[in-house]
């Protein structure tokens, strides 16, 4: 090793030997019982803790029930939902009409499966509940095709409907 120190072992000095069972106390002293010792710090706050997490934890469980069902209680005591808007029956049953009119100026032509406005085609498409909604106004449901196509004129003001048709989303 250079720049190091050499190690060399030493020799173990022997230990007297020990006896293994205690040495009895002197005659002349009579062997009187210890006092119970104190509980240790320790054990003392594992208890205490132990149970104020229990509690806590209980009442946490409590907490968290109780405000569940309380924020359930509407919801299970209210009765089914009715529509506000009157269905008009299944989709099979009503009739494909058929209209041709002048309105707002525009000309609106079509039937339940197709709606043109001056010769362009105004996309429709029918609702569950049997309404019709329309590419112009898709936030609004009408009862009818025709109510659809006037609903379509009026928001559309002086403006042509495009030919290129809906972009997809």
């Amino acid at each position: 090793m250079a720049g190091g120190t050499k190690l060399e072992p030493r020799p173990v000095a022997a230990r007297p030997a020990e006896s293994l069972a205690p040495a009895p106390p002197p005659p002349s002293q009579p062997r009187q019982p210890s006092p119970p010792l104190p509980p240790t710090r320790s054990t003392q706050p594992l208890r205490s803790s132990r149970t104020r997490r229990f509690f806590l934890r209980a009442a946490f469980a409590f907490g968290a029930i109780g405000g569940t069902a309380a924020a359930l209680t509407p919801v299970f005591r209210a009765g089914p939902r009715k529509s506000t808007t009157p269905a008009p029956g299944p989709v099979d049953a009503m009739p494909d009409e058929r209209f041709d009119e002048m309105y707002g100026g525009r000309r609106i032509q079509g039937t339940a499966s197709g709606v043109r406005i001056d010769g362009r085609p105004l996309h429709l498409m029918r609702r569950a509940d049997g309404t019709y909604v329309s590419v112009v106004n898709h936030f609004e449901s009408f009862p009818t095709a025709l109510a659809t196509a006037r609903a379509a004129v009026d928001d559309l003001g002086g403006t042509q409907l495009s030919l290129a048709g809906p972009a997809l989303h």
